[in-house]
């Protein structure tokens, strides 16, 4: 096995492109992240038109805030554009959207801009900022007494929204779960490798562990001094130290607390394990963009969120067998804990037209549970061929993606030859990652991304010189997790600080 090689310095693709929010000067109070602040946002002050009843979960029954038929929706994408099939059903229940553009940098800043100004958006949409940090700087409004989360149509992502509690309130309201980090692979490069072990067998068979991962890859890498083991992105060590079942950072919100685990037994284990595999030559640390990650055959796993990875790393190589398998769980883990994610939105504070946000998340849940959609959406995933939906000879435009003629005029349909099929045990495997109510997967949030730019910094990329990330050094380059806990413990604990004083006053 190789033991000199050195890792090189790695460009980190999930580095959140986000600024400090900016203090506000009016009826919501904010201030920088370093400042304490009120953590009680605002009840609208507008004239509301009457709107349906909605009991919260809390049994009360509240008249929703409206101001007309108009959403405005802020953020770096048009709604009108992206998201067409769901503003159409917008539309049909008599509303429109009004853009408000920003940029991903800009996102916070301009939310804290016009709450000041007073002319707050109606709907955003959740960036991993958003909590704690967006909740404490008085940005968003408590949904409660909005939408009732033991309803049907809620109830399915009810405990994923206990996650967002904040001193007993809910600001964010996450419509669908989305599947975290996986560990991409080319099976071909195995094959042709000579290495029979497949990982994704190895996880059907319930040996998909940590001791699992390490000895294949130790395979791998004794094939040459250039092959690596894996290529970590910004996400770096926080998906592998969720595997054991315990959070870097935690945000209770129903008992006000936050918890920084750096100092856990389970922490300094993971990434001691981390550490080894980096001082043992298996880590790239060039990053590579998914399409480019595994393309030379020499890197075995890529480290990227399921649905941009996956897809990207398939589509560029096509006449290769990619495949996906979980974080590898932890040995001495009593189940499989799984870092994930979650998609949803949250009304400013000072919103006018909560109606208007209530209606549109309802029909992104509605969507997200139709069993319709979910047929259709998997019937495509593992169909052979896809074809582009408009006719060149008529201009019909339907919605199956899997029809090969067109259903008005019988002309053959053009292929989209970017289409890869996924097989359907893989498909299955991507739902289930995504699945809230999963018993396959214990899903776990980590916080550590969730409060002011230099933290999420100090996690990823390390001091001003680019050294002793928290997450990225032990992992990229292999240095001692303990020095930098050491090092840096009470750095943490100061950022962390303010959070806690606003979360315990909330």
């Amino acid at each position: 096995m190789k033991l000199t090689k050195k890792a090189l310095c790695c460009i980190l693709t999930a580095t959140m492109a986000i600024t400090s929010l900016t203090a506000c000067q009016n009826t919501t109070s904010t201030e920088s992240a370093g400042g304490e602040t009120s953590s009680t946002a605002n009840t609208p002050g507008t004239t509301t038109e009457p709107g349906e009843n909605s009991e919260s979960s809390g049994g009360t029954v509240t008249e929703l805030p409206s101001n007309g038929s108009v959403m405005k929706w802020c953020g770096y994408y048009d709604l009108n554009t992206q998201d067409k099939d769901m503003v159409e059903k917008f539309n049909d229940a008599g509303y429109t959207i009004e853009y408000i553009g920003t940029t991903s940098g800009e996102y916070f800043v301009k939310q804290a801009e016009l709450i000041a100004s007073g002319d707050a958006p109606d709907l955003v949409s959740y960036e991993w900022m958003c909590y704690p940090h967006g909740i404490q700087q008085n940005l968003y409004t408590p949904m409660d007494d909005y939408i009732d989360f033991d309803s049907p149509l809620w109830s399915g992502m009810k405990q994923t929204i206990d996650n967002f509690n904040y001193g007993g309130k809910h600001y964010y309201i996450p419509y669908q779960l989305k599947a975290g980090v996986v560990l991409i692979y080319n099976a071909t490069a195995l094959e042709n490798e000579g290495i029979r072990t497949d990982p994704f067998e190895l996880y059907q068979n319930g040996e998909w562990t940590w001791t699992a991962w390490k000895d294949l890859m130790t395979e791998w890498c004794n094939l040459g001094e250039d092959y690596y083991g894996i290529m970590p992105t910004g996400f770096v060590a926080m998906p592998f130290i969720v595997s054991t079942g315990t959070k870097v950072i935690s945000v209770d919100g129903v008992n006000k607390e936050i918890i920084n685990n750096m100092q856990d037994a389970n922490v300094q284990r993971c990434q001691d394990f981390l550490q080894d595999l980096a001082r043992q030559g298996m880590i790239q640390g060039e990053y590579k963009n998914p399409d480019q990650a595994l393309i030379d055959g020499k890197t075995l796993f890529s480290e990227f969120g399921l649905d941009w990875g996956y897809s990207t790393t398939q589509a560029a190589m096509k006449d290769q067998d990619v495949k996906f398998v979980p974080i590898p769980r932890d040995d001495k883990a009593d189940k499989y804990y799984m870092n994930t994610d979650t998609f949803g939105y949250l009304c400013p504070a000072g919103a006018k037209n909560i109606a208007a946000a209530v209606k549109y998340m309802e029909l992104c849940r509605e969507n997200e549970i139709d069993p319709e959609r979910i047929e259709k959406a998997k019937a495509e995933a593992i169909a052979e061929t896809l074809y582009y939906t408009k006719c060149l000879e008529c201009g019909e435009t339907g919605t199956d993606k899997t029809l090969s003629k067109c259903p008005n005029c019988g002309a053959d349909l053009r292929v989209n030859n970017t289409h890869v099929a996924m097989s359907e045990e893989l498909y299955d495997l991507s739902v289930e990652l995504k699945n809230p109510e999963s018993d396959q997967f214990v899903f776990v949030w980590d916080d550590c991304f969730g409060f002011n730019n230099e933290l999420t910094t100090l996690m990823q990329t390390g001091n001003s010189d680019g050294q002793e990330a928290i997450l990225g050094g032990p992992f990229k380059n292999g240095d001692s997790y303990t020095t930098i806990r050491e090092k840096y413990f009470g750095t943490v604990e100061g950022y962390l600080d303010p959070y806690r004083e606003s979360l315990k006053n909330s």
